[in-house]
């Protein structure tokens, strides 16, 4: 049950208590939530359960499939420390599609307790022995827990548990719903969930238990990781492992057990492509001798006739693992060359870099000719069609930069356009025609130089009949968690034309476009 609690999303999920779920499930008190998910108190009357919790997520036909399915296969994953899901299904509140699952209820999670609070070392080490536990099990049988948070470590009586909505196959590649989560290894944007996963998400839980932040540089692309000064010495080896880029440099959970016996960490296995490199043979010619060809000869000096070997004596050195860089032998004066068949040489211009050279000089001026006739003949620009009238039609904003170097020079928009594309990435603008307000994300000029082409966050919100947004989630993880949260932020400020239903709620679908010089935001309906 994942509950992430935030007092913004509260009073927005605070509102539908009192419903009842398919005349079946009534909404007693709100749990927790957040901007995808809201957790409620609720009772099971038909299992005689008179306090179970029940998960509500907004939800559309193109995941509500995937999302059951997944459910109903965790369901039946049995364990004593992994909370119980009794049914899951779609109902329909306010006009508005969501998805419900009931689980077992728990009476804290520890990211409530980490509220007030860090664990101590020797609470940390008790609270892992039951993950570990679980996490084992998951494993062992090709699962992943796949979204290890504080939320999701809950309290059942004098039980430890884990989470089990989120449990997935090894390898499934359903959409997540919500933005990307620092729990969340680096490779799950790509959709892959592998129990390395699972201790990436161990690690970060664990430095946020004993020290109540998070490791700095997760997700930002720096070069290294770095824990708080306020980790206990005797977790900074086993967090900075399990927080390490590459999966196969983190422990499995039979290394942390071992850890938690006090037998230490195997260290990081060597990586695939350094392997491999080491088991290249030597080169098939006698004048390419490599650096750890040289190094019996440089540990024995007595036993070496001359400071470079012969290609006789090369050939006969012991195969030696290869490195990567590689060292051409000068023949001694004495010695005369072998002979060898002659070939032709291969001329100075024919080298590699030469012919990149060339090359992109051949796309250039090619390039540079199509410029020039599409210049002396441009397209005839089609005539615009009138727009057709739709309750909320798609808007779309861009900064004004000045005009654009001629090379890009594009056919003149109509005034209209123009004006909509002037305003500025950092300003709220209210379209009095459509009742639409629209928030463009303000985004630094430091962060905006870090893009490299752009970055495009889709964001799906819940309409009040008011015209408000009820509620903001993204559509699918995207390649900046940053960027994310700038659009989740500025998606609910935004104001939509009110309706006379009073069970009316629209979902809208916003775009949001980053570039180096701004923002954009387009809005359209979904269905």
């Amino acid at each position: 049950m994942s509950v992430e609690a935030s007092a913004t999303t509260g009073e927005i999920w605070a509102k539908l208590e009192g419903r009842i779920v398919n005349g079946v499930f009534p909404l007693r008190r709100y749990l927790g939530g957040s901007d995808h998910s809201g957790v409620f108190l609720t009772e099971f009357a038909k299992r005689g359960l008179s306090e179970v919790a029940l998960k509500l997520i907004p939800t559309t036909a193109i995941i509500a499939d995937s999302y059951l399915a997944r459910w109903r296969m965790a369901g039946g994953v049995i364990h004593p420390r992994l909370l119980r899901l009794l049914e899951a299904g779609r109902c329909q509140l306010d006009g508005l599609h969501y998805l419900y699952l009931v689980m077992e209820y728990s009476d804290q999670n520890l990211a409530q307790l980490l509220e007030r609070r860090a664990l101590a070392q020797d609470e940390a080490r008790e609270m892992l022995q039951p993950l570990l536990e679980t996490l084992a099990f998951l494993h062992d049988r090709n699962f992943v827990q796949g979204r290890l948070t504080p939320s999701n470590i809950l309290v059942v009586g004098d039980q430890l548990k884990l989470a089990s909505d989120t449990i997935r196959p090894v390898g499934d590649l359903s959409e997540r719903i919500g933005a990307m989560s620092a729990h969340e290894p680096p490779e799950a944007r790509d959709g892959a969930y592998s129990q390395a996963g699972d201790i990436w998400a161990l690690g970060v839980s664990l430095c946020e238990a004993l020290t109540r932040q998070l490791p700095s540089g997760l997700h930002d692309g720096a070069d290294g990781i770095a824990l708080s000064p306020d980790v206990p010495e005797a977790f900074r080896e086993l967090i900075a492992r399990c927080v390490s880029r590459r999966p196969s440099d983190r422990p499995t959970v039979a290394n942390i057990e071992a850890w938690a016996r006090g037998e230490g960490l195997p260290p990081a296995p060597v990586p695939a492509e350094e392997t491999a490199a080491m088991a290249m043979p030597a080169p098939a010619n006698a004048h390419e001798i490599t650096v750890q060809a040289f190094e019996p000869i440089l540990a024995a000096p007595e036993q070496a006739a001359s400071p470079v070997p012969t290609p006789n004596e090369a050939a006969a050195l012991p195969k030696a693992p290869v490195t990567r860089r590689v060292i051409p032998t000068v023949q001694p004066p004495e010695t005369p060359a072998p002979a060898r068949t002659q070939t032709s040489p291969q001329p100075p211009w024919m080298s590699r870099t030469n012919l990149l050279i060339v090359g992109a000089l051949v796309v250039f001026a090619l390039s540079w000719a199509a410029l020039r006739a599409l210049r002396s003949n441009p397209v005839p620009t089609a005539p615009t069609a009138a727009a057709p009238s739709t309750p909320v039609p798609a808007l779309t904003s861009a900064p004004s930069e000045g005009p654009a170097p001629a090379a890009r020079e594009e056919p003149r928009p109509p005034p209209a356009a123009s004006a909509a594309r002037s305003r500025s990435a950092n300003t709220e603008v209210a379209l009095a025609a459509s009742q639409i307000h629209e928030v463009i994300p303000d985004v630094p000029r430091s962060a905006r130089q870090t893009i490299r082409g752009h970055i495009r966050v889709s964001v799906r919100v819940i309409i009040d009949k008011d015209g408000s947004v009820f509620a903001a989630l993204t559509e699918r993880a995207g390649p900046s968690r940053y960027f994310e949260r700038l659009a989740l932020d500025a998606a609910k400020k935004w104001t939509f034309a009110p309706v006379s239903d009073s069970d009316a709620q629209r979902l809208m679908l916003l775009r949001f476009d980053f570039t180096r010089q701004g923002a954009t935001a387009s809005a359209s309906a979904l269905q």
